[in-house]
């Protein structure tokens, strides 16, 4: 009959060839090395326990390979999450703790002895991805049912950290007690669940490169706003509540980048991109200088007010690259949408009313009068 550990060894050794595949077709990430190494040592670590759990060779080799694989694994969440901090102090008590363990091994400690020291060693340094994830503020499904994964096998660790010295007796051989029905419901419970931790982070780092890749061919490169397709695709969302739409531009700014270079006309650009975004509505770069933002639920004259802030605040920014004395001025155009309608409907009156804006001396707002019925569709 195959043990549970080799069933284990097997686990990980098909997670380890998963992870090694994935890692050489998306991008080498560090995330995805991480969890690759997880479960290379997880693999290395259950065939020692397999195949000579009483020898010194293999206790030691347990003794290292199991703490190491859980401190590789909450590197592998400090990537996915993209986190930089390192608990380095964390990592020196698993060290102390693990050549503890080793040197009690070494003195002839019964297992029973000697078994609290691996025990707190492999929950303290599980208790690092713990603490990452708890910290995440964007958790969702993934990371919750991660988290509370991970919880369950610190608490498999402490509980055999604290009761096996009450229970069994202190010169009892490991053999004896591994055959019994506490020591293989816990080596069960936590085989099952650090597998199920490892395809719950590959998982999460999958989906998160996917994520990536859609958010790259939905904004603009330069200023992380919608591009020029995604926000059309937007707009043709029919809308329950009706809104305004505003058209705007940089004014002469071409002679921005003539006069000042292509730098500091980019700089320019994400300034008033970073303007448009921290407006809390949905903005997209349609053009070379030209932006666009859909204003959800707002009347033209509230979105008036809005768009006439947002003109005060950069004209009177102090832009990269350019004399203390040179200010930048930019043009807007608004037009409605009502209820049932697509903002996309307000498109061309909101660009016609930007033209307004330019025709009429620049640095300022202008509303379309044309009403929103009396719209076409606009491309």
């Amino acid at each position: 009959m195959v043990s549970l550990s080799w069933v284990t060894t097997g686990g990980f050794a098909i997670l380890a060839v998963l992870c090694v595949s994935v890692f050489f077709g998306m991008r080498r990430l560090t995330s995805l090395a991480w969890l690759t190494a997880t479960a290379v040592a997880a693999t290395v670590q259950t065939a020692f326990l397999a195949d000579a759990h009483e020898m010194v060779l293999s206790s030691i080799a347990v003794s290292i390979l199991t703490p190491l694989a859980y401190i590789c694994f909450g590197q592998s969440i400090r990537a996915a999450l993209g986190r930089d901090e390192q608990n380095r102090w964390l990592y020196v008590a698993v060290a102390l703790l693990t050549v503890l363990g080793i040197g009690l091994k070494l003195a002839d400690v019964p297992f029973v002895l000697r078994t609290p020291v691996f025990q707190f060693a492999c929950a303290l340094a599980l208790f690092d991805s713990l603490q990452r994830l708890m910290n995440f503020r964007e958790r969702r499904v993934v990371e919750n049912v991660l988290l509370a994964v991970v919880g369950c096998v610190i608490a498999i660790f402490v509980l055999r950290g604290v009761a096996y010295p009450l229970i069994f007796p202190a010169d009892m051989a490991y053999g004896v007690l591994r055959a019994s029905m506490l020591e293989r419901a816990t080596l069960l419970f936590s085989a099952v669940f650090s597998v199920l931790a490892m395809f719950l982070l590959l998982a999460r780092i999958i989906n998160g490169v996917i994520v990536n890749y859609r958010r790259r061919s939905e904004c603009d490169s330069l200023t992380g706003l919608l591009n020029h397709q995604a926000f059309h695709q937007l707009g043709g969302v029919v809308s329950k509540v009706g809104g305004s739409v505003v058209f705007c531009d940089i004014d002469h700014f071409k002679t921005i980048n003539d006069r000042f270079g292509h730098l500091a006309g980019d700089k320019a650009l994400c300034a008033f991109a970073d303007l448009l975004r921290a407006s809390g509505y949905q903005a997209g770069r349609v053009g070379g200088e030209e932006f666009a933002v859909i204003v959800p639920g707002l009347s033209g004259q509230a979105a008036m007010i809005e768009a006439d802030r947002v003109r005060k605040k950069f004209k009177d920014l102090q832009h990269a690259g350019m004399p203390p004395e040179w200010w930048i001025s930019a043009s807007f155009g608004i037009a409605e949408y009502g209820a049932g309608q697509t903002p996309q409907s307000a498109f061309g009156r909101a660009d016609a009313a930007l033209y307004q804006a330019k025709t009429a001396g620049r640095n300022r707002v202008v509303r379309s009068e044309v009403p929103a019925e009396a719209e076409t569709e606009a491309a």
